[in-house]
């Protein structure tokens, strides 16, 4: 995390001394910014995120205890280190108490008002740890365990490939509220519509119906709920014991919990809601497919029905459809792990698919359809978004993604998506440090270009595009080196070269080197050449 030092001075001399030796004598990679009044220190505040701000106490227009009123009006968190050329007690007895506040006399050693700011730097950070160490309060707890819970179901109704172990331990992990390992009864469920009228809260009215349905549940069978999308949500039905085996009878008490809610919704949110329910337990492992099932019906015979309830087992779903509408209902998962590059992943799941497009007879098969063009859609999706239409040209022609009668046999259609992922894949290991590497580039071209300029952190994350601490990590990963010690490097250089080939005023060459002060640039010219700029440009002339 790079954390940035405001400094607030309106004596002239005590600013730039004080800058000089934070950002060329100081033991930490900071971003240093002066500011000679406390108005100009308010235009850094409203731009800037500051970690320690270090300032006079007195100064005209706006004291430093007014102006520590207005740093935490912005940044909550900064600590301020106040520094005075002499004790007043009634400016500290103002503040003395604040946890994040330091007095600190101008006429200490430099030492101890680096340490000081050492101390405030540490303290923040620490205190920011801490934070997000205890963000365990039981309200952001719940809020963030219902949503790993709605990615733990929304992943086993994409058909995520697991093992009972580690869907198990997931389940634990995360204290979800059904045995997911067991049994359970699925039922799909939508808020009806109303014709002519605008738009309703569909979330406050599945919270709704779901709170009537937990009422009218016996206090042997659990519920949970699952939100999806187009004001419908899944419901898993469980015992709470788990060596119960009446499901003849969990099914009958669970239908007549959603007739009874029904008539409930009716009379107090005046609309309706319909509902498909399976009879047969389903598990981990047919969740996906039992799901796709509930939702063909619900699409394909409910239509505009209102206030139905319907027995999913009645309509006669085969095994052969629910298979394969399982199949379809994986691409997403497809998509995942191919947004995610997990090639193995992708593979085991593709060959899976395939083999329901290897399987079928008829060229003219809707659901084999489905499936094919599911695939090839996302597949030119991501092409497209990763802008690798042009590269890929060269492996493994494209237009027989949206033509699937180009291929003889369904076979060879499922071979054909094999190829064309291979070719993505192997671009992708290409491509892969693509983005990173231009930013590099960008930022060590802007290094070059400006080393008399603002070379701060904060700045450099702005040319690259990134944020400040992946920055300083990504650069010290490609380079071997951190930003300030490279900045420090091509500075020092330049200022060689300039002394050894050029007649120009020291004190110009330590301008154009990054250092207006001849003191600060004489100072660092030495701790890196062990000789003063005088001495080395005799000694190369």
């Amino acid at each position: 995390m790079n954390q940035n030092l405001l400094i607030v001075d309106d004596e002239y001399d005590a600013l730039a001394w004080l800058e000089e030796m934070f950002k060329y004598e100081f033991d930490r990679e900071i971003d240093v910014y002066p500011a000679s009044s406390a108005v100009h220190a308010l235009e850094l505040l409203n731009r800037v995120k500051f970690d320690v701000v270090l300032t006079d106490v007195r100064m005209p227009g706006m004291d430093g205890i007014t102006l520590f009123q207005k740093i935490k009006d912005n940044w909550p968190r900064c600590k301020t280190v106040f520094l005075t050329g002499y004790r007043n007690f009634d400016d500290m007895y103002k503040i003395i108490n604040h946890k994040d506040v330091r007095f600190i006399l101008k006429s200490e050693r430099d030492e101890v008002i680096k340490q000081a700011v050492r101390d405030a730097l540490d303290e923040f950070r620490m205190e920011l740890e801490q934070e997000n160490l205890n963000q365990t309060r039981q309200e952001d707890l719940e809020k963030a365990r219902c949503w790993m819970h709605k990615e733990f179901i929304g992943d086993l109704l994409k058909g995520a490939v697991a093992s009972p172990g580690e869907i198990g331990q997931r389940a634990a992990r995360l204290e979800f509220p059904l045995r997911i390992l067991d049994p359970f009864l699925a039922t799909l469920v939508r808020i009806d519509a109303v014709e002519g009228e605008g738009g309703y809260h569909g979330e406050e009215e599945m919270e709704t119906v779901y709170q009537m349905l937990k009422r009218n549940l016996p206090r042997d069978l659990q519920v949970y709920l699952h939100r999806l999308e187009n004001m419908q949500s899944i419901l898993l039905v469980q015992p709470t014991d788990s060596q119960y085996g009446d499901w003849n009878r969990v099914f009958a008490v669970w239908k007549g919990a959603v007739e009874y809610a029904q008539v409930s919704f009716r009379k107090y949110c005046h609309r309706g809601f319909s509902a498909v329910i399976a009879s047969t337990p389903a598990c981990h492992r047919t969740m996906a497919g039992i799901y796709a099932v509930l939702r063909q019906i619900m699409v394909g015979y409910l239509g505009g029905e209102q206030e139905v309830v319907v027995h999913a087992e009645t309509f006669g779903a085969g095994q052969k459809e629910e298979r394969r509408a399982d199949a379809i209902h994986k691409v997403p998962l497809l998509k995942s792990y191919l947004e995610l590059q997990r090639r193995m992943s992708y593979f085991e799941l593709l060959a899976q698919l395939c083999e329901e497009l290897e399987q079928t007879t008829s060229r003219h098969d809707t659901h084999a359809l489905e499936l094919y063009y599911s695939i090839s859609v996302m597949l030119l999706q991501y092409i497209n978004e990763g802008k690798l239409n042009e590269k890929i040209a060269f492996s493994v022609g494209l237009y027989k993604l949206t033509k699937v009668d180009e291929h003889d046999s369904w076979a060879e259609a499922a071979k054909y998506l094999f190829e064309v992922s291979v070719a993505v894949f192997d671009l992708l290991g290409e491509n892969e440090h693509v983005l990173s590497d231009r930013a590099l580039q960008r930022v060590l071209d802007y290094i070059a270009g400006n080393l008399s300029g603002d070379l701060t952190l904060t700045r450099l994350a702005e040319v690259g595009g990134f944020n400040a601490s992946y920055l300083s990590r990504l650069f010290k990963q490609n380079t071997k080196i951190s930003i300030s010690d490279y900045v420090y490097q091509k500075r020092m250089e330049l200022a060689e070269r300039l002394l050894a080939q050029t007649n120009r005023k020291i004190q110009d060459i330590g301008e154009e080197a990054g250092y207006p002060s001849a003191q600060s640039f004489a100072r660092t010219f030495r701790s890196y050449a062990g000789i003063s700029p005088a001495e080395y440009r005799e000694l190369h002339r």
